[in-house]
């Protein structure tokens, strides 16, 4: 029995090493972020009006394909969530960089708007799919007492160890587990029934999309305070990327030079880095309660947003709100893992997580082109973009604001549970069957 203790111990140790390889997980989880948010956030600075001006568009048209690429990386968690489970994430991980290239490559090759809709959207978006949610589960499962501060490095700083990395990588660890199980069940079953078993051979034939839509954990959907996590995130992401598409034209709109412009994105970049690094810090501290972090930074993130219209032609203005905007969001998408694993256990992140980014992704392919669309509704008034901005401003604030109740939820779902398992014990004990099988025992 001690040996057994020992191995279990020794077993858990390996698996969260909070720190050593794990370091070298979060370098590549950072060269993955910097790689697909540097695409991601500034290509519509580079390329927005260029685009209009060659394809002859309007912003709407045009900016939709800045929100298909995040509403597809986000939207295809479900494909990156199964692939992950069955072959890991470092072979994922490597896959998704080739795809997303070969998507790129695909769209110099015919300047056409339905066609950077497939090359730049659908399939950069599925390759950087298949990049970032290995990205996030991977670090979660290397670390635990720093998991906040790790996963702030990964999605924005550099930090890497030099101890030698564990025998397997955790999620091919779980792919194993799942298939000794399932091996063991087949065996227990044909002791059985043979008429079984057959069915179980045939069940592992099952077509690439019905495993996907077996292995997507809806019913997780079925606990409060996930789902009124998942409804919170999706009226943020609604105007989430609004502020990076749409900066330097807000800036236009208000006049600040054009040599100045550069400096609001920029901003944005600068204070992000530090807003996951330092709200990554206090995410670990044992005095500071997550949730609360993550409230207040989607709130302040939600109030700079609603504030951008007003900054006129200011670039002092401007930088002022970029950086705190930029400083909030990062915390933002450093705690958003963190405050999953607190509500659904650490066991169920990456179904958790797929789930999650499907709904999310819907929102960025909408919000995107509507602010684009109401920004060229409202071209002939002083400030175009005060009304969308309030807007989506405003759903981001009400997003922090509702998930005050999640405490509530969860404490009403321990209540709950607690309440069915002593029915459940009552009646067992009512049961004579159960009261001869304590005699038999």
């Amino acid at each position: 029995m001690e040996e057994n203790d020992k191995k279990k111990k020794s077993s858990k140790k390996a698996i969260v090493p909070d720190g050593g390889w794990g370091w070298m997980v979060v370098l590549a989880s950072f060269l993955i972020h910097f790689i697909m948010d540097g695409i991601t956030y500034s290509m519509s600075q580079t390329f927005l009006d260029p685009m209009r001006t060659k394809l002859a568009l309007d912003r709407a048209s045009v900016s939709a394909i800045f929100g298909i690429l995040p509403a597809v990386t986000l939207g295809a968690g479900p494909i990156a969530t199964v692939l992950t489970n069955m072959y890991g994430c470092r072979i994922v991980a490597i896959a998704g960089t080739c795809i997303a290239a070969f998507g790129f490559f695909l769209s110099r090759l015919w300047a056409n708007v339905w066609f950077y809709y497939i090359t730049i959207g659908f399939i950069g978006g599925l390759g950087f799919a298949l990049m970032y949610l290995p990205a996030i589960v991977s670090v979660g499962f290397y670390f635990e007492k720093k998991r906040t501060f790790a996963m702030g490095i990964a999605v924005c700083g550099s930090g890497v160890g030099t101890s030698r990395p564990l025998p397997q990588e955790p999620s091919e660890q779980r792919r194993l587990e799942r298939k000794i199980l399932k091996e063991s069940q087949q065996k227990s079953t044909s002791e059985t029934d043979d008429n079984e078993v057959d069915i179980i051979v045939k069940s592992s034939n099952k077509s690439f999309f019905r495993q996907i839509i077996e292995q997507i954990d809806l019913s997780l959907l079925k606990n409060p305070a996930f789902t009124l996590f998942v409804i919170s995130n999706f009226f943020t992401s609604l105007g989430f990327n609004v502020i990076y598409n749409f900066a330097d034209d807000l800036a236009k709109d208000g006049n600040v030079a054009i040599h100045h412009r550069s400096y609001i994105v920029m901003s944005i970049g600068i204070s992000n880095i530090f807003g996951r690094i330092i709200i990554g810090f206090f995410g670990d501290r044992k005095c500071v309660n997550r949730l609360v972090l993550f409230i207040v930074a989607l709130i302040i993130s939600g109030v700079a947003t609603m504030i951008a219209p007003l900054c006129g032609a200011s670039i002092f203005l401007h930088i002022g709100y970029a950086s705190a905007f930029g400083f909030f969001s990062g915390g933002y998408v450093t705690l958003t893992a963190i405050v999953l694993v607190d509500i659904v256990g650490i066991n169920k992140l990456s179904d958790a997580f797929g789930v999650f980014l499907l709904f999310v992704g819907i929102a960025t392919a909408i919000g995107t082109p509507i602010v684009g669309g109401m920004r060229d509704a409202f071209a002939k008034f002083a400030r175009p973009f005060l009304w969308p901005y309030f807007i989506f401003g405003t759903c981001t604030v009400i997003s922090g604001i509702v998930l005050f109740a999640i405490p509530l939820l969860q404490r009403k779902k321990t209540n709950d549970n607690q309440v069915e398992m002593d029915g459940d014990t009552t009646t067992t004990k009512g049961d004579p069957s159960h009261e001869e099988q304590q005699q038999n025992v």
